[in-house]
């Protein structure tokens, strides 16, 4: 998106001479000067499209210092002379962007009522869904420029901007996310080191980039995408893995698997949480329970017994009921075999008397 007006011209004309008077062309930071930083923050914003009071913003968003920059340009009383220079939406995404305390309002961005702190004043407040998709922009193009321009910072920082960003994805455009998932992957020697220094057994951050149609389930690590198969997500019951997670969700997993021949990471979820039939075994056996029917198939019945913990009845051995999903039967408990994963039940059989129920012997 191009600058329309000779009025958006003059607004970057005014921006730059500003940022000379108050010292950025010789201001050092990690990306060089901060003018050149600026310069192109503003270049990337437009890049992806962005509107000229966001990349405005970008070029003028150290102005007031940030949680990461403490160095400002202005103090916060003379706010009113780059509003002059830029307008007032310019200037209060400026402030917007300064302002963030980031270590209390990044992980909540991306929701719609996450609270948003102001380090300056200590307030808290909910943006609304533009005002946080144009701070997730800006920070986006201001972080790739840095990992772009600074290997040390890259190297340092890549893969967790990169998890941030796939969790911001929604409030992203789609150039921005694009933009950021080809800086900052990991390839060559960088994805080897990477791939090197991972083990079955490992404990990883990781956000769940994507849930295929297929069922499989893509996690972002951070510069490298492992993937999660449909019965690791949960020893819960569940036909879909978005009935249990969802893209954008940060998790911990555990590393399965790292076949280097196929370049796969295998992870799963399952593996960090007890395993509930474990529990259920060490429980004992004995007694009359009531377990409820989850799901009937042509063959028979599921029937969950404990939390997590199911088994399947043979239609031959339901003494001719027809129970359907939600349907409460009691049974006994005969054996478990965990190697098998199964679970072997008596039903109890039916009063001969429903009207005058009495306890059905097993």
């Amino acid at each position: 998106m191009g600058r329309d007006t000779a009025a958006g011209d003059t607004a970057f004309e005014a921006a730059r001479s500003l940022l000379v008077a108050r010292g950025a062309d010789t201001l050092e930071h990690p990306g060089g000067t901060l003018l050149a930083h600026l310069d192109r923050v503003e270049a990337r914003l437009a890049a992806w499209g962005a509107r000229d009071a966001l990349r405005l913003a970008g070029l003028c968003h150290a102005f007031y210092g940030t949680d990461g920059f403490a160095r400002n340009l202005l103090p916060l009383e003379r706010r009113e002379e780059l509003a002059a220079a830029i307008g007032a939406e310019a200037e209060e995404l400026v402030y917007l962007y300064a302002s963030c305390d980031r270590g209390f309002s990044y992980a909540g961005l991306r929701e719609e009522d996450g609270p948003f702190r102001d380090r300056f004043t200590s307030a808290v407040r909910t943006p609304t869904l533009r005002r946080r998709a144009d701070f997730a922009e800006l920070t986006a193009a201001n972080e790739l420029d840095l990992a772009a321009e600074n290997p040390e910072a890259r190297a340092r920082w890549g893969g967790p901007l990169l998890r941030l960003f796939t969790r911001w994805r929604p409030l992203l455009s789609e150039a921005a996310f694009a933009d950021a998932r080809e800086i900052l992957t990991l390839r060559g020697a960088e994805r080897e080191a990477f791939l090197d220094g991972l083990e079955r057994g490992d404990v990883r951050v990781g956000v769940v980039s994507h849930i295929a149609s297929f069922h499989v389930t893509f996690v972002e690590l951070g510069g490298v995408e492992g993937m999660m198969n449909i019965p690791e997500v949960s020893w819960r019951f569940y036909d879909l893995p978005g009935e249990i997670i969802a893209e954008g969700q940060e998790l911990v997993f555990e590393v399965l698997d790292v076949d280097r021949s196929r370049d796969r990471i295998s992870l799963s979820l399952k593996a960090l949480e007890p395993d509930p039939l474990a529990a259920f075994a060490r429980g004992g056996f004995g007694g009359v329970r009531t377990g409820r029917v989850t799901r009937t198939v042509p063959s028979g019945i599921f029937l969950l017994l404990a939390d997590g913990v199911e088994a399947y009845v043979h239609h031959d051995d339901l003494d001719g009921r027809s129970p359907r999903a939600g349907d409460e039967l009691t049974f006994e408990v005969r054996g478990v075999n965990r190697v098998t994963r199964r679970v072997r039940i008596t039903l109890c059989r039916p009063p001969e008397n429903p009207a005058r129920p009495t306890p059905a012997p097993c």
